[in-house]
């Protein structure tokens, strides 16, 4: 019984790590130390992509000062993880660190990861009925 205790212990040590890691550094420095996105979705998030997306639950949401029609989600200044557009119900998520590491990592599909972003975007901000897609960051740097 101790020995499994050490072994629960040590595996949410090292998860909770790694999703530090992913944070801090992005997903794919963090799957270098690993081995590749695959072996870090399995270690940092259960094979389960919504514990990934759930270390995006604190993000600013702001109004864009260039765009007054663009809702931002942020951590700091021209460095947006996401960007809603109310009035085509539309939300343009940062491909590069997060919608890529959902497609390799855990290997969803496209229309999947518009599901799952969709109920996340849904129970997270309360952004019911949009679209999603992922976009590069040209379109999120406003």
């Amino acid at each position: 019984m101790k020995s499994l205790i050490k072994k629960i212990l040590k595996e949410e040590t090292l998860s909770q790590t790694l999703k530090e890691q992913v944070k801090e550094f992005g997903w794919k420095k963090t799957s270098e130390l690993v081995g590749d996105p695959e072996v870090l979705a399995k270690l940092g998030f259960n094979n389960n992509p919504m514990e990934f997306l759930n270390l995006f639950n604190d993000l600013e949401v702001v109004k864009s000062e260039e765009q007054p029609d663009w809702v931002l989600f942020r951590y700091e200044k021209e460095n947006n993880m996401m960007v809603y557009v109310p009035k085509d119900d539309e939300v343009y998520i940062n491909y590069e660190d997060i919608w890529s590491f959902i497609a390799s990592g855990f290997e969803l599909k496209y229309f999947e990861i518009q599901e799952l972003t969709k109920e996340w975007l849904g129970k997270t901000y309360d952004l019911k009925g949009v679209t999603t897609y992922g976009y590069g960051s040209w379109l999120l740097e406003n």
